[in-house]
């Protein structure tokens, strides 16, 4: 499971991160709401259908390795 520290990071560096789900993309926004600490993050996919996906900040596997992207 990735932070939210470790997010930002990635978005701020462009760099792709893979879903859960095997999607993979880049991070274009993160949305927390207090009181809840609830995270919504927003993924710019390019699988077979692109667009925006909006995900638990618990459905971010990680950061795509240079190798296999």
């Amino acid at each position: 499971m990735a932070t939210l520290r470790y997010i930002h990071q990635l978005m701020n560096e462009r760099r792709m991160v893979q879903l859960s789900d095997g999607r993979v993309g880049k991070v274009v926004r993160v949305d927390t709401l207090f009181p809840g600490n609830a995270t919504t993050v927003s993924v710019w996919t390019a699988s077979n259908s692109p667009g925006v996906a909006k995900v638990s900040l618990s459905d971010i596997v990680g950061e795509v390795s240079k190798q296999s992207a």
